[in-house]
This record gives C-alpha cells, sequence and structure tokens, in this order.
C-alpha cells in the first residue's frame, strides 16, 4: 500500500517526507486513525480500547527498531500543525502515546478546532497524554 496523492501533499505541506517510513506508518497502518476508539464502545469487544491497543503496537515497534519512538515524535509534531482533517487526527491519537509536553501544548490548542472529531480527538489526548506524563514523572520521582 502506498500514500495517496492527498496524503502526500499534506505531509509535504507541514514539511515532511512521504517517501521515509514512519510516514507511511502514520497514514496507512497502526490502530489509529478515523477507525480509533479511545475507549470501550458498543461497536467494540469487551475489554477493546484502542489507545491501549496503540501502545502496544508502538511498544512492539520500538522494540524492533529502537529509533521508532523518536521518529514516531518528529512526524507526530509536524502532522499536529497539518490542515489535513485525516492526517491531524492520526497525530493526535499517536502523540497521546508517544508524545510529552511539547506535543500536549500542541494537542490543547485543537480543542476548539472547527472540526468536531478533530475537538474531540484532542479532548482526549490532551486528557490521556496529561494523565500519562504524570505517571511518568511520578514513577521517575
Amino acid at each position: 500500500m502506498t500514500i495517496n496523492k492527498v496524503s502526500t501533499a499534506a505531509i509535504e505541506a507541514v514539511g515532511g517526507d512521504p517517501t521515509e517510513p514512519e510516514w507511511e506508518w502514520l497514514v496507512l497502518k497502526g490502530p489509529h486513525g478515523d477507525a480509533f476508539t479511545w475507549g470501550q464502545t458498543k461497536s467494540e469487544p469487551a475489554g477493546y480500547v484502542g489507545v491501549e491497543h496503540l501502545e502496544r503496537i508502538v511498544a512492539e515497534t520500538h522494540e524492533a527498531d529502537s529509533s521508532f519512538l523518536t521518529k514516531a515524535v518528529g512526524v507526530v509534531r509536524r502532522a499536529l500543525r497539518s490542515n489535513d482533517v485525516g492526517l491531524l487526527r492520526r497525530a493526535i491519537q499517536v502523540g497521546a502515546v508517544v508524545g510529552a509536553d511539547e506535543e500536549l501544548h500542541l494537542i490543547q490548542t485543537l480543542r476548539d478546532h472547527e472540526n468536531a472529531k478533530v475537538a474531540n480527538d484532542a479532548k482526549a489526548a490532551a486528557f490521556y497524554l496529561n494523565r500519562r506524563l504524570k505517571r511518568v514523572t511520578h514513577d521517575d520521582a
């Protein structure tokens, strides 16, 4: 599967290189995207939570490639500045799992986005990422 022209243009618009594998991962792979869920829904089986599944996928990918997290954060930072709703939503979702303070700030600025799906993802991601960062800080203390 290859990145389509619309996604290629969106990636290039934020200064990304669509031929880099991490962009392909962000745009084409993973449990993140339009069907992503922040919690259990009636349409998902009991115990399924999209964000927890995404965390597992990110951890497994990082185990296979130790540079993955750094690359993922880099593409998320760029994609969080996109005007493309699909790319933006994927960046918000992945940012909740791989992000730090900078990504939290960028995500928080999107909570009032004109697109309701983007705004809802940003609210959920900001809550999730903030909680994750506090847990990491608390665990390090």
